[in-house]
């Protein structure tokens, strides 16, 4: 297991040694935190050429997939993933939803991580990735953001509050 990942999901359960002793066992550790929301997809092509646009932009953090469900959970902000809220195939967790997870290198019981916890607390911006969406997946309409994911010269821009 990844050390650093793995160590930084388990210390947002409220036992990190009963998560890794299910991940030892080849189970799923169930995470409820507020640390951080979750917003789930549907669409794995889709939410892979959003991460694309994401991780060139430096605005993707952990994201785990199921493709056998076609199940894709972003961790964004605690409180931001409401900028998401009422779009088509995107659902909005209620705060403190469990999410089911392997550890942060193995995947397990056909989920694994599209982009690992790297431990450092870095989260996908959910207005970036309404923008990244809306550009991925043709019947998804994102609201205006004040800002692109490319800046006019074609260079990856950041987006600012």
């Amino acid at each position: 297991m990844t050390a650093v990942g793995t160590d930084w999901l388990a210390d947002h359960t409220p036992s990190p040694e009963a998560a890794r002793a299910r991940w030892a066992s080849g189970e799923l550790a169930a995470i409820c935190t507020t640390a951080w929301s979750v917003v789930e997809t549907h669409d794995i092509v889709g939410a892979v050429d959003a991460m694309l646009a994401l991780r060139r932009a430096g605005l993707l953090g952990p994201v785990l997939v199921h493709p056998e469900e076609e199940r894709v959970w972003w961790l964004v902000p605690p409180g931001q993933a409401a900028a998401l809220d009422g779009h088509p195939d995107v659902t909005v967790l209620p705060p403190g939803w469990t999410l089911h997870c392997p550890p942060a290198d193995e995947p397990l019981r056909g989920r694994g991580w599209l982009e690992l916890p790297n431990g450092s607390g870095c989260l996908t911006d959910p207005v970036a990735l309404g923008a990244a969406l809306a550009q991925a997946l043709p019947i998804f309409t994102a609201p205006p953001v004040p800002c692109s994911l490319t800046s006019r010269t074609g260079a990856p821009a950041r987006c600012t509050p």
